[in-house]
């Protein structure tokens, strides 16, 4: 394994969905999310780069909401790598799953209800993998408060949680916590509620920021998949200024917009998502990013084991790797 003389950010090619890693010059690795574990020939998936990489031990996996396209990876890492440390968006409410179970037997797979159980049972078997092999679990609220938001620091390196805090809200939270409040309710009913949990998730992800001291303003933002309204709150209490930003929400237009990149102000965004699912938004990203000097890049233009270099310097920017 060779280590980088700096902190080295790879922003993979997974199709529609996140997977980026953070190499530190200790060798230290962090991983924020996982892509939706799938593998195709013209795509990556995190475990094969820590593989490539020579990596046998993660020390941070970090996932940033509860979507397929962030969390299933992770489940590969987990069950075949040594994780260290993990930060996870919450604990989920003790519901119970007897009714909607055997009403979900007879949902169409593709159904929001059958994926949000797909995904609460995902997450599930993620906990337990990792508290299986012993890794240290925290919630990220533990991090979500001034002063204390910091993940890790290394040298001149640090990686800070930027949102959500404690007094900022979680609408898909919320939803799941009102499911198990209401007991055994009739399947469709309780179906109902979590069909709510698939739309509103967005809403509560996560941001990180990796900057390097006496750099602020230079750094890298990773922006999940957080929807405009969470930007907005975060904009009013912190400086979102970046050399790149990760766009949240795989370029889409309810969180990749002006106003953000007028805060950000990043010299380039990275735009998670496959080149044919890309062709009709490139358009409006092309008027978007030329508007505010910001060259875009999309990471399904970058086959597995090819990389294109956005960044040099104390913290080098990759996409693909």
């Amino acid at each position: 394994m060779s280590l980088p003389l700096h902190a080295a950010v790879h922003f993979l090619n997974v199709g529609w969905g996140d997977a980026h890693l953070i190499h530190a010059p200790s060798g230290n690795v962090t991983l924020i999310d996982g892509g939706d574990g799938l593998l195709a020939s013209h795509r990556d998936h995190p475990l094969s780069w820590l593989k490539r990489e020579g990596i046998e031990r993660l020390d941070w996996m970090i996932l940033t909401h509860l979507h397929e396209d962030h969390l299933n990876g992770l489940l590969d890492v987990a069950r075949s790598l040594t994780v260290v440390h993990a930060v996870l968006p919450y604990e989920i409410p003790v519901m119970d799953m007897e009714a909607p179970e055997s009403e979900a037997a007879g949902l169409e797979l593709s159904s929001p209800q059958s994926r949000v159980l797909v995904i609460l049972a995902a997450y599930r078997e993620l906990i337990r993998l990792l508290r299986e092999q012993g890794t240290a679990i925290r919630w990220r609220s533990e991090y979500g408060f001034a002063g204390g938001s910091t993940i890790w620091e290394e040298g001149p390196y640090r990686l800070d949680h930027l949102y959500p805090w404690a007094a900022d809200p979680l609408p898909g939270l919320e939803v799941l916590r009102e499911a198990a409040r209401g007991g055994k309710l009739a399947s469709e009913e309780w179906l109902a509620q979590l069909e709510g949990f698939f739309d509103r998730s967005n809403d509560d992800s996560s941001v990180y920021r990796l900057e390097e001291a006496g750099a602020e303003g230079k750094g890298i933002l990773f922006g999940g998949d957080l929807l405009a309204a969470g930007w907005e709150r975060l904009s009013e209490r912190t400086d979102l200024s970046c050399c790149v930003l990760k766009a949240p929400h795989h370029g889409l237009d309810d969180a990749f917009d002006g106003q953000l990149l007028s805060a950000a102000a990043p010299a380039h965004a990275v735009i998670p998502i496959s080149i044919d699912r890309s062709q009709p938004m490139e358009e409006r990203w092309s008027e978007l990013c030329s508007a505010r000097g910001t060259a875009y890049h999309l990471t399904g233009a970058s086959a597995p084991m090819e990389k294109k270099r956005l960044i040099s310097g104390s913290i080098e920017a990759w996409i693909g790797g």
